[in-house]
């Protein structure tokens, strides 16, 4: 099992409230990193929300459980308040926007090429966490995610 599908294993067997908790801990300890960098006048931070919502919409569906589900993982590591119907309304304009999503992508690898490989892990670990909500990161997340680690 390689490195990457061993931290999808442990972003699958963390419970809710512990996930959340550590969430809360590692949005404290990697938003300020990321506000710190940019891409095209974009922070970090704004990229990293944008690339969630693309994971989100990698396997193309956000149902009301799975948004029940990730709101509070969200806002956990955010801080933000999203709706249902403007996260679904999100991940539909990304589903649509192939490009869009390529785009974001590479910014967020760019991003990430700025940190070290323990820190790297660690915001792919959170990426993972937030996708793992229903308790499985599905394929079609993994092959989104896993073009970080480069």
């Amino acid at each position: 099992m390689t490195e990457f599908y061993e931290l999808c294993k442990e972003a699958e067997d963390i419970d809710f409230e512990t996930r959340c908790a550590i969430l809360r801990g590692k949005s404290e300890e990697l938003l300020p990193l990321l506000s710190e960098k940019s891409v095209d006048g974009e922070s970090g931070e704004d990229i990293l929300s944008t690339f969630l919502i693309s994971a989100m919409a990698a396997d193309g569906r956000l149902s009301q459980e799975e948004y029940e589900l990730l709101h509070p993982l969200l806002s956990s590591f955010l801080g933000e308040k999203m709706n249902y119907k403007d996260a679904k309304k999100a991940v539909g304009f990304m589903k649509k926007e192939a490009r869009e999503m390529k785009k974001i992508s590479e910014k967020m690898i760019e991003v990430l090429s700025e940190f070290s490989d323990e820190l790297r892990k660690e915001i792919v670990l959170v990426i993972l966490m937030i996708c793992a909500s229903d308790g499985k990161v599905s394929l079609s997340e993994k092959l989104w995610i896993q073009k970080l680690l480069f």
